[in-house]
């Protein structure tokens, strides 16, 4: 017990001693003052409140000096996004809220051929039609005589009471007979990508060609200044191929360009291949380039120019900008893409014949008005979806804004 006692007295006299040598080392040191910096994130909230204001854009030409800007902007602040088309469906849907199209509607989206160009459209129908739960069937047709099929389809969706239906035109007069009756039965009958002018047709979605021809024809004066052009085109009966050629011919009056002919390659890639060829031996040094004006010919031409070994030398300026061309773009072959906004093409079909069977094709006009513009003599009846010229410098903008709609070319 005893000596239990003394260990511990031992102990606590250790510690005494060893916290007695400590004071007396810290007695004539200065301790530095120790600060701490903490780092807060403060979330800014900025409420800005605007007057609506709905302008239809109809051309949009992006120069950028960086590549890097299109990762600094937002979906939202991408020019090349055509936000008052997505007001546009958003004022669709508010008109419709809470209402359901008639018992057993049905509609329909018939395209002028089978094509990567129409992948977009087909992608916009599929979500409008899963948006708003009704059927909207994507077709296209395939045979080797494409306006005989396409007629016949369009008789085939009018006589199986389809509620509404979509199609570009492979022929500006030939369905007129299909739509008046179409219409006499009741069924909503639209237009997209080439119009059937002068038919009875409640609208027509889609850009305006001849602005589109000009665009194209303005980058050809821009970038290849001077000297013979070949167009490449699939329809010469199509309302979209024929103003395109009137908005490039108009544009070059008076100027150092001239459009010398258009090919016709009635929508089959290896003719335009060919055609491309041909014009490349035809004209020789004096071909200073190509307006290619369907989807397919811009990467027909691009092959062409390949082939000659003549990058930079022949020029394109191609609609569309289908993955291909978009790689053409990248290697320094095409100079300028003309876009077309083609998955709005099915979006808005899809509202817009939904909102006709609910609203009437009268107060689904009124709704859309301020987002339409003049069609000649037909009035008010062009959804104008807008042009897109896009350029190297702005391809990476161009295509960030496809990522942003889940869509790889248009």
């Amino acid at each position: 017990m005893h000596s239990q006692v003394t260990v511990k007295a031992l102990m606590l006299m250790l510690v005494v001693a060893a916290l007695a040598a400590i004071a007396t080392a810290c007695a004539g040191t200065t301790i530095a003052p120790v600060t701490v910096v903490e780092t807060v994130e403060v979330e800014k909230i900025v409420t800005v409140e605007v007057e609506k204001e709905v302008a239809v854009e109809t051309v949009v030409t992006v120069e950028v000096e960086k590549a890097g800007e299109a990762a600094a902007a937002s979906p939202e602040e991408n020019p090349y996004r055509p936000n008052e088309l997505f007001a546009a469906v958003e004022d669709l849907k508010a008109a419709t809220e809470g209402q359901s199209p008639p018992a057993g509607a049905k509609f329909a989206f018939l395209t002028n051929n089978m094509s990567p160009f129409w992948t977009a459209s087909q992608i916009g129908v599929a979500r409008a039609s899963s948006e708003l739960n009704v059927p909207i069937t994507f077709q296209a047709p395939t045979a080797s005589d494409l306006l005989s099929q396409q007629l016949s389809m369009l008789e085939t969706f009018v006589n199986d009471g389809y509620t509404g239906v979509t199609f570009s035109a492979i022929d500006r007069q030939a369905p007129h007979s299909i739509i008046e009756s179409a219409v006499g039965q009741g069924t909503i009958m639209l237009t997209m990508d080439s119009d059937a002018t002068g038919s009875q047709r409640a609208l027509y979605i889609g850009m305006s060609d001849y602005d589109a021809g000009r665009a194209a024809a303005e980058a050809a004066l821009e970038i290849i200044g001077s000297g013979k052009v070949v167009g490449l085109v699939g329809f010469a009966t199509a309302q979209n191929a024929q103003d395109r050629i009137a908005g490039v011919n108009d544009a070059f009056e008076g100027t150092e360009m001239e459009l010398v002919e258009v090919l016709l390659d009635d929508i089959k890639p290896e003719v335009a291949l060919s055609n491309a060829q041909t014009a490349m031996q035809k004209y020789g040094d004096e071909l200073a380039g190509f307006i290619t004006f369907y989807s397919y010919d811009g990467p027909a031409a691009c092959q062409a120019v390949k082939q000659a070994d003549k990058i930079g030398v022949v020029k394109i300026i191609a609609f569309d900008a289908e993955p291909e061309t978009q790689v053409c773009m990248e290697e320094g072959v095409v100079q300028a893409m003309i876009g077309q906004r083609v998955y709005f093409y099915g979006y808005l079909s899809g509202y817009v014949m939904h909102a006709m069977s609910i609203l009437g094709e009268e107060e689904t006009m009124a709704v859309l008005d301020p987002y339409l513009d003049e069609l000649g003599d037909e009035g008010k009846i062009r959804l104008n979806t807008g042009v897109d010229v896009i350029k190297a410098e702005s391809l990476d903008l161009y295509k960030a804004y496809l990522d942003s709609v889940g869509i790889a070319s248009q």
